[in-house]
């Protein structure tokens, strides 16, 4: 697949956020002994890449709510809350978490997902609460190398506390050069691999120019990551 780069995101061969998709989702009361009070079911109005749900949760009491989803898609979370008592864990098919109640960012989250599976949302609570939870898994638009050609760049504009994410086919052995900066705001960009291992996160400080060699044959998913909203240039090149 030489050649072809493209937005990831709901579109993704084989994703399963899409429309029509199922988030179930189970309720449970009781801090020593919790019962199930009622299960939920969300589903994807026709076209979407979004849902989300009202509920309450008692004292003590875990809300908790399943999707699947696949190695290298990226999920955005908003929760919006009646109480601080009230967090959210998101936890993947493996462990451990990759966000949890300890985390600051409660109101919203962008997390590139690791692994193939299915993941657990739980919202927990000390106090009785109300809340109103969003996922999103954002649909992008394909981009294609020109013809001859064996890099191809992005320019964009990317909202605060999103990530927006591209896909390329790679075969082992090949090497990724990324370059990257931005015209206003700050980002960072992260690169994860055919089998959800990363390759380059934006906690590293070099950002502008990396080449990163490729250790397996498949997709690789690179995201890029704004907290306040920044545009940015992105040239993506895998020689032949």
């Amino acid at each position: 697949m030489r050649g072809k780069l493209s937005v990831a995101g709901a579109v993704l061969a084989g994703a399963v956020l899409a429309a029509g998709t199922v988030v179930t989702g189970v309720t449970t009361a009781g801090a020593a002994t919790p019962t199930t009070a009622g299960a939920q079911t969300i589903r994807f109005a026709p076209g979407a890449t979004s849902s989300s749900v009202a509920g309450s949760v008692g004292a003590h009491g875990e809300v908790r709510y399943r999707f699947a989803a696949r190695a290298g898609q990226t999920v955005d979370v908003a929760f919006t809350r009646s109480t601080s008592a009230a967090t959210w864990t998101l936890v993947g098919p493996s462990g451990p978490a990759l966000h949890d109640a300890r985390s600051p960012r409660q109101s919203s989250g962008s997390i590139v997902l690791p692994e193939t599976g299915t993941y657990s949302l739980d919202v927990d609570s000390t106090r009785a609460a109300t809340y109103r939870l969003q996922l999103a898994i954002p649909r992008g638009t394909q981009l294609r190398f020109a013809p001859g050609t064996t890099s191809t760049t992005v320019r964009d504009t990317l909202p605060a506390a999103t990530t927006r994410t591209y896909t390329v086919g790679a075969v082992r052995g090949q090497t990724a050069r990324v370059r990257f900066a931005t015209t206003r705001g700050t980002a960072t960009w992260s690169l994860v691999g055919p089998a959800g291992e990363p390759l380059h996160t934006s906690m590293v400080q070099q950002q502008a120019d990396v080449t990163v060699a490729l250790p397996g044959t498949g997709r690789c998913w690179l995201q890029v990551q704004s907290a306040q909203g920044a545009r940015y240039q992105l040239t993506l090149s895998i020689p032949r």
